[in-house]
């Protein structure tokens, strides 16, 4: 593992640590707290986001880790490149877990936190999903939906009106 891979490693579980100490803190808070501390309270959206956002970040890199493992490869197999794809759609990923602690009134912050490193942990399956459309599809709404197009006049004649029969 390189040296600069290890260094992050040591920043993001610093992360991880503080965030989730301050949560702590804030749960635990009352009036007779110290000032910083109430500072914290009211600043716990912050602070939690941040907090949520490590968990799923936790739940990327144990996709990873685990899909390494199950080919039987060890930590020395890890690729740096292999690691920023998840990094790079992190904030597509994140928008709707932030979006249900936005909207729900629940105080159980441990929900919040399952439901972010499980998005993490899955977030391949929202992608494996989006892929180009095949050539021999035909969709109805499509401006270049012509049989010369596709090739087959079957697919064509599926999915597409002809200009004579949109005034009936």
């Amino acid at each position: 593992m390189s040296k600069s891979l290890m260094f992050l490693m040591f920043v993001y579980f610093v992360l991880m640590i503080s965030t989730g100490v301050c949560m702590i803190l804030i749960v635990n808070a009352d009036e007779n707290s110290q000032p910083w501390v109430a500072l914290l309270v009211r600043n716990h959206g912050i602070v939690f986001v941040w907090h949520l956002a490590c968990w799923m970040v936790l739940g990327m890199f144990s996709n990873y880790y685990w899909d390494l493992f199950n080919m039987g490869k060890g930590l020395e197999s890890i690729q740096v490149e292999r690691i920023v794809l998840p990094l790079l759609v992190s904030p597509i990923v994140f928008f709707p877990t932030y979006n249900l602690w936005l909207s729900s009134n629940s105080q159980s912050y441990i929900l919040f936190e399952v439901i972010a490193f499980q998005s993490g942990f899955f977030w391949q399956a929202l992608f494996t999903k989006a892929k180009p459309i095949e050539g021999s599809t035909s969709i109805p709404w499509s401006v270049n939906n012509s049989p010369s197009r596709t090739g087959s006049a079957k697919t064509a004649a599926v999915g597409s009106v002809q200009p004579h029969e949109v005034g009936r």
